[in-house]
Parts: C-alpha cells; sequence; structure tokens
C-alpha cells in the first residue's frame, strides 16, 4: 500500500501537480495513523485478554486457598476441643479429689494442644503483587481485602498470642511439675497430690479454658464463616464470567 501511494506521489510530483499530490500524501498520513491506531487497539485488546484470564486464574487459586485455610482451621478446632475437654477432666478430678489416674496422663499432655493457623496467602500476594485493580468487581475486591487484612489479620494475631503463651508454660509449668515434657503426648506429674492442690497449675488450667473458649469461636466466626462468604462470593463472580 506504501508503495503504491510512494508511485502515485512521484507521478504527481514530476507532472507538477502539487494540489493532487498533497490530498495523496495527507491521505497517506491517515492511513498510517489508522493502521498504528488499529494495531494499538488489538495490542490493548490483548492484554486485556492476558488480564482477564490472570484475574480469573487468581480468583480460582484463591479458592482453593480458602478451601484449605477451612480445612485447617476446622483441624486445629478438633485440637482446641480435645484441649479443652481435658483441661475440664483434670479440674474435675481435682476438685473431686480423685486419686492418681494413669487416664489422666493423656490430658495433661492435650492441655498444651494448639496448632498454628497455617493461612494459605498465595492467590492474595499475587494479587497485591498485581495491584488489587485486576480483580474487576469492586464489592469482590473490597471483600477479598476485608477478609486477608482484617479477619485474617486478627485471628492470626490471636493464635500467635495463644502460641507464645504456651511456649513460655513449656518453661514455667511444664518443666517444673511433669517429669518429661516432649509437647505432644502422655505427661507423667512429679507428684500427683502437690499438683492437685498447686495454685499455679490449677489458675494455668483454668486460664487454659478461657482462651481456648474464645479461640474456637474466633475460628469458626472470623476464620470459617467469613471464608465461606468469601468463597461463595468468588463462586458467583466465576460464574457470570463464564456466561
Amino acid at each position: 500500500m506504501i508503495k503504491f501511494f510512494r508511485k502515485i506521489r512521484q507521478r504527481m510530483l514530476s507532472e507538477n501537480k502539487f494540489s493532487r499530490y498533497l490530498l495523496y500524501a495527507i491521505g497517506e498520513i491517515i492511513l498510517v495513523v489508522i493502521g498504528i491506531l488499529i494495531a494499538l487497539q488489538i495490542n490493548n485488546w490483548n492484554e486485556e485478554r492476558k488480564l482477564d484470564r490472570l484475574e480469573l486464574s487468581l480468583l480460582q487459586e484463591m479458592k482453593g486457598n480458602l478451601v484449605s485455610d477451612i480445612s485447617d482451621m476446622q483441624e486445629n478446632i478438633g485440637y482446641h476441643e480435645r484441649a479443652l475437654q481435658s483441661a475440664s477432666i483434670i479440674l474435675t478430678s481435682f476438685q473431686k479429689e480423685l486419686p492418681a489416674n494413669d487416664s489422666l496422663k493423656k490430658h495433661y499432655g492435650n492441655v498444651a494442644l494448639a496448632p498454628k493457623f497455617l493461612v494459605t496467602m498465595t492467590a492474595y500476594n499475587s494479587m497485591k503483587n498485581e495491584g488489587m485493580r485486576i480483580v474487576q468487581n469492586n464489592s469482590l475486591r473490597n471483600a477479598i481485602t476485608n477478609h486477608y487484612e482484617r479477619n485474617y489479620s486478627y485471628l492470626l494475631s490471636w493464635t500467635e498470642s495463644e502460641w507464645n503463651t504456651l511456649f513460655a508454660d513449656q518453661n514455667n509449668i511444664y518443666r517444673k511439675y511433669f517429669k518429661e515434657y516432649n509437647y505432644i503426648g502422655e505427661l507423667t506429674p512429679v507428684d500427683y497430690t502437690n499438683l492437685a492442690k498447686n495454685q499455679e497449675y490449677i489458675n494455668y488450667l483454668n486460664n487454659r479454658v478461657g482462651f481456648i473458649k474464645p479461640t474456637i469461636r474466633y475460628y469458626k466466626v472470623f476464620g470459617i464463616a467469613n471464608a465461606e462468604k468469601l468463597i461463595d462470593h468468588l463462586d458467583a463472580e466465576l460464574t457470570s464470567r463464564e456466561e
């Protein structure tokens, strides 16, 4: 096309038809500009398609992350419920002044059960690296940010506090009143009779009960319930984009 216009231009110049040459020159410029604009638009469309595919991929990955998180939280709730039950059994045994019983050994160990919440944030971190604007739906984008920056942040802070407290208890309580302490497993008191009357250990058990109950509630409310809501939001967005 450009060669075609060049030949016409050269012929017009040789024939001194400047006005017609000028029109052809302008036409040639317009065609070049149009070509550039079309190329830019095609490039923009390609980039938009790439971003769309990346967004949908990250939303799908985030759904998988949340499903994994829910499974981890449910498992942690199970550990905490065992710890709560064991603390209650030990306190009841002390209150009723029951004699030492080997069945209590597993409960001494269970009280210290407090696994960390292993949140999976690969999709969310990728979104932040790309810029949260990659999520086109404003409502969904706000829900994602709120879940990870508020709900998970609070839950992680709470469980980290519990972990640090138990780490201190390992030295202050367990190594003092039990023969061996390996975090998980059966424990044998150095002296059961004295332990049953030891106010420091009794206070520890009551504090564990007081800490475990809200921990379970926070897992259910801030963690699982909100994660399930976000999954529903993600599903709705993914379904609408398939239509």
